[in-house]
């Protein structure tokens, strides 16, 4: 019984009763009450904070009483670092110099761990452990995590050259699963799980100055970090050894525009009309002679990159020149406003990694000088150019100014027309139109993003800047996708024909009841296909074949609909999730439990808020495409919301904590339990929530006998109503699930009715015996 239950309720819906109940429970909000963990003022009669989600006080009563700190589950990257010979340096050294050298040591781990956005969970004698995602999952986690791991290696090894203690070595251990995260916390104490435990003894293992990672980091990071042969730990407390991979350099800073494998072997489906429109706005700088903008704008995963793709492919058949450049914007680090600019700039000179400013220089100024005329190959111009340029080769240029401040020793106009020049130089040097490509834009700085309309509205060559960008961007920036010079993609997931063309494609040899249950699980998202087939492949749960994709043996349909999402998926949504306003965050979890689809009246009473307070963030999430409104009249869920995928629903229900969930599953039971009786589908779900909300249980609790009394009445009413409809399996499974409850419900064995689990034990054979015949 004590076991873990994720998979969470039937959907649940709301009858006229249900909505009276709960518009008799909207006066309660009287009085505003503090939470213990955020200090927000709740402002309705809350049962949980709307802001960070505890438990508020005077609340929903806790099993024994007890006021615990609020955790959710997350998916963290944890990084355990810890200096080599530190002892016997220590003994060997003074004490005030060990004490220096540590000080200097601590703030070289704080400061590369913060830059990249992780957040110190504790220092532990020489040792330092931290996290990344604890308080906000991002989709890069892993991949900031271990670019802090690669450089604590490089930058501790300087340090000990530096102080005169000679050689310095870190060894690094870097873990990304799921842990438990007490919210609000700071410091030690702020995470737990195995994971904790795993990253420790994989630092342990690695050799000195490396870095050692488990499969799941290896897995979200490989297409920017490379990686050496996997070998195997012998990990205390587990019987097997476990996978780890050592980490040994980045491999792309900034984008190099070539898509993962993975796309460049998808067919496009379901999007000949973007390509057509994206390739004509091509066209049209051709025809116009003039810069264009075109904006590609989708949730993660629908397929931007893939779109671009095909307009690169389209180009290649051009019988012209283009000047092509790809770049994406970072989300951290140093340098990072400009990066998309400046990574364009410097494929275009051939600059590399780790040259001086010196060759960089020279570099620039040679291509140049390579497309002056006799009018601009003057030395005073191309000067003035190169001054002006410079700063974008690199980050790490002494005299680089701050772009955009006051201070700078140019004011920005002027860097912005030198910059906008390059582009016309460019195109009239080398007789072609350019491209310009921008990834991941919504993590673009607002310089940037002014520098391109500055482009657009100034400058006179042939130049497609195309802009690909999450939904977010537009609502900072909606003037980035309007204009007469604009052209504004917006995708949408792919229809159901599509999405079951393009996992045909990967997958042919699967039989077409298995592409329609894979297509269901996408829901119209083509990363998620791929993720999901290649996680069924590394899980033995696929085989992948000379021609393709097929069932391994003794697989069935039902083993690949219960296969838990890829890690990669569980981090994007959760991004998507924790990229919302706190409000709107806690009402999607609340949803989550309720089931794919429910009432806004069902929703109230769990949250004990009125429905018009939910009013704003019911539009975020349905703005920010997390629910749509049932609107269709033909529909039986009209009038109620639904999850616009199912794996959003599932990574909302699952970052919550079990107690959590368990509290918020017996809320739902309250709230159905109030409204007249539907029949057996209402006896169904009421039993599921009681059901679900013992499983999440770790321990019996002062509640547990109560609640599992609930579900033993509801489930054996809803199994004689099956029965009596003659749902003779869907009577044995719900007697079954009674006959588990049982023990819980009834320690002596009795019920209050003289009832035994044999009672039931015979009524679940009688029906197994009508099955049978």
């Amino acid at each position: 019984m004590w076991g873990h239950a994720d998979k969470g309720s039937e959907p649940l819906s709301a009858s006229p009763g249900r909505q009276a109940a709960v518009g008799s429970s909207g006066g309660e909000a009287s009085r505003a009450r503090i939470c213990p963990s955020c200090a927000t003022a709740s402002i309705d009669a809350a049962n949980f904070c709307f802001r960070c989600g505890a438990a508020l006080p005077g609340g929903a009563a806790l099993p024994g009483g007890a006021a615990p700190q609020p955790a959710e589950r997350r998916f963290t990257s944890i990084l355990f670092a810890d200096l080599v010979g530190f002892t016997e340096l220590a003994e060997r050294t003074d004490a005030e110099d060990v004490r220096e050298l540590l000080s200097g040591y601590f703030a070289l781990c704080r400061s590369t761990i913060e830059t990249l956005g992780g957040v110190v969970e504790k220092f532990i004698g020489d040792a330092v452990m931290a996290v990344w995602g604890a308080t906000r999952t991002r989709e890069d986690d892993a991949e900031r995590a271990v670019r802090a791991a690669l450089e604590l290696t490089r930058a501790v090894g300087d340090y000990g050259r530096a102080s005169g203690q000679g050689a310095l070595a870190v060894r690094v251990g870097v873990v990304t699963d799921e842990v438990a995260v007490v919210l609000g916390a700071a410091g030690e104490g702020m995470v737990t799980g195995a994971a904790v435990n795993l990253a420790a003894r994989l630092q342990a293992a690695a050799a000195p100055a490396t870095v050692l990672t488990d499969s799941h980091t290896r897995t979200l990071t490989v297409d920017r970090i490379d990686f050496g042969r996997e070998t195997r730990v012998a990990v205390k407390g587990m019987a097997d050894e476990v996978s780890a991979f050592p980490a040994l350099r980045v491999i792309s800073e900034t984008g190099s525009g070539a898509a993962p494998a993975a796309e460049i072997l998808t067919t496009l489906v379901g999007r000949d009309a973007e390509r057509d429109v994206l390739t004509a706005s091509f066209d049209r700088v051709l025809a116009t002679g003039r810069p264009h903008v075109a904006v590609v704008s989708a949730d993660a995963g629908v397929g931007k990159s893939r779109l671009v793709l095909e307009l690169r492919d389209h180009l290649d058949h051009v019988p012209m020149a283009i000047m092509w450049h790809s770049a994406r914007c970072l989300s951290y680090g140093e340098g990072v406003a400009y990066s998309a600019l400046s990574a364009a700039i410097r494929s275009r000179i051939g600059s590399v990694d780790g040259e001086s400013e010196a060759v960089a220089r020279g570099r620039l100024r040679s291509k140049l000088v390579s497309w002056s005329t006799a009018e601009t190959a003057e030395p005073a111009g191309l000067d003035w150019m190169c001054e002006r340029l410079a700063p974008l080769l690199g980050a790490d240029a002494v005299d680089a100014p701050q772009l955009g401040s006051g201070s700078a020793e140019y004011g920005r106009d002027e860097f912005f027309t030198a910059w906008s020049l390059w582009f016309e130089r460019m195109s009239a040097g080398e007789n072609a139109p350019v491209v310009w490509v921008i990834e991941d834009a919504h993590w673009a700085d607002d310089g940037l993003l002014d520098f391109v309309e500055h482009l657009q509205r100034t400058n006179s060559a042939r130049v497609l800047i195309v802009i690909v960008t999450r939904p977010e961007l537009l609502g900072r920036r909606p003037a980035i996708g309007v204009g007469a010079d604009t052209t504004l993609l917006e995708l949408g997931p792919l229809d159901d024909e599509s999405i079951g063309a393009l996992i045909a494609g990967l997958a042919p040899e699967l039989p077409r009841d298995i592409l329609r249950l894979l297509s269901t699980r996408v829901g119209g998202v083509p990363l998620y296909a791929r993720e999901l087939l290649r996680s069924l492949v590394d899980d033995g749960l696929l085989q992948d074949t000379a021609d393709g994709l097929r069932l391994s043996p003794g697989i069935s349909a039902r083993a690949l609909a219960d296969a838990e999402p890829p890690a990669s998926l569980r981090v994007l949504i959760a991004s998507r999730l924790d990229a919302l306003e706190s409000g709107a965050r806690l009402v999607a979890q609340l949803a989550s439990v309720l089931g794919f689809s429910f009432s806004l009246p069902a929703l109230a009473a769990v949250s004990r808020r009125s429905p018009g307070s939910l009013a704003v963030d019911m539009a975020t999430l349905e703005t920010r495409g997390i629910l749509i409104s049932v609107t269709d009249p033909l529909s039986s869920e009209r009038g109620q919301y639904v999850f616009s995928h199912p794996l959003i629903r599932q990574v909302a229900y699952e970052m919550q904590s079990r107690r959590s969930r368990s509290e918020r599953h017996l809320a739902t039971v309250d709230f159905l339990e109030t409204s007249p009786d539907d029949g057996s589908q209402s006896a169904a779900v009421i039993a599921q929530h009681l059901v679900d909300a013992l499983q999440l249980q770790t321990a019996p609790s002062a509640s547990t006998e109560s609640a599992a009394r609930r579900a033993v009445h509801w489930l054996l009413a809803a199994a004689d109503s099956a029965r009596r409809l003659g749902a003779a399996t869907a009577a044995r499974r719900l007697y079954e699930q009674a006959i588990d409850v049982w023990p819980l419900a009834n320690p002596a064995g009795r019920d209050a009715d003289g009832r035994t689990v044999r009672d039931l034990e015979a009524l679940a054979g009688e029906v197994a015996a009508s099955v049978s015949s």
